[in-house]
């Protein structure tokens, strides 16, 4: 009976020093949540109502460097127009032919770099805006075999009009972040849910044209403890839109298309031709107070993009 109290003891002595300890790590954290400073910036507003419920807030404000390639497929929006001088075409010109959309066919590359400045007004919405500069192409074949009015009648059938448009561009954005996270359904890690949207216009300089581009798009993923670092990843469906006008002139003289035209004014709208993608990325952030980050995203189904980013929160 001694020994059964002694061992009694023993096992109440030990809860109690569990739940002591317990109750003094939780505290503790309680404490260092309740006396976090506040950040400079004073964002995000509400940050102490969501540490109160135990959410872990990114620094608020963070500046990042993004290069990002896509390779598309665009569609004619409407009949490509142009205007031939010099040549058969062009004969006592110049002279304007149409060419119909559905006989022009499209691929582009685009190259950019892109300075994010991002901040959290609130613990669940962030806004930030875009600076970048591009460099892209789009190449454009249209055939001649239903254009009117042309001197060689059928005999210009088969005949492919390429133009290979090269621009840079200097671009600017704005955009925004909702976010949010439910219970997990397998495991103990919560699931995050983003929905992104931004609006980009760039200008072009080596043509006259302007790229206006929006997205939106739905991200859900997880984020992970590394040791101290914090690791993340999404799957996301995304919708974006890519509207183009393009003119400018383009020569065809010491090509073997010389006979037949010599200078070509051009005016075209195009599209991206698929709209829908979807992407997977990760998030990594490390550093003594996960200040530094690096991201990475390949983007699949209909087209493909390839992004790289390094950044720091402040």
């Amino acid at each position: 009976m001694a020994n059964y109290s002694r061992n009694v003891s023993g096992f109440i002595l030990l809860i109690t020093i569990s739940l002591s300890s317990w109750a003094e790590n939780d505290v503790k954290e309680l404490v260092e949540q309740q006396t976090k400073p506040v950040h400079w910036s004073g964002l995000p507003l509400m940050a102490d109502k969501a540490t109160e419920r135990g959410h872990e807030l990114p620094i608020p404000v963070g500046v990042s460097l993004f290069y990002n390639n896509i390779d598309a497929d665009y569609i004619a929006v409407n009949d490509f127009q142009v205007q031939v001088d010099g040549g058969l075409l062009g004969f006592r010109g110049p002279n304007d032919y149409v060419v119909p959309a559905e006989d022009v066919s499209i691929t582009g590359t685009d190259r950019s770099v892109q300075l994010k400045i991002d901040a959290w007004i609130l613990p669940f919405w962030n806004v930030y805006g875009l600076l970048g500069y591009t460099e892209g192409s789009k190449n454009i074949k249209a055939k001649l075999d239903n254009v009117e009015g042309l001197p060689c009648d059928e005999a210009c059938n088969g005949i492919v009009l390429p133009i290979p448009i090269e621009y840079t561009a200097k671009n600017y954005g704005i955009g925004t972040v909702l976010a949010g996270q439910i219970d997990p359904l397998i495991g103990d890690t919560p699931v995050i849910i983003m929905a992104v949207g931004a609006i980009v216009k760039a200008h072009t300089d080596t043509t006259d044209s302007v790229i206006k581009t929006k997205l939106a798009s739905i991200r859900v993923g997880q984020r992970f403890d590394v040791g101290s670092d914090k690791l993340a990843w999404f799957l996301a469906f995304s919708h974006q839109s890519v509207n183009q006008n393009v003119t400018g002139d383009y020569s065809f003289i010491g090509t073997e298309l010389e006979p037949l035209m010599e200078e070509v004014k051009f005016d075209i709208d195009l599209a991206k031709k698929e709209t829908k993608n979807m992407s997977f990325s990760v998030n990594y952030d490390f550093g003594p107070k996960n200040e530094w980050n690096f991201y990475a995203e390949y983007g699949f189904l209909n087209w493909q993009h390839v992004i790289v980013g390094f950044g720091r929160r402040f």
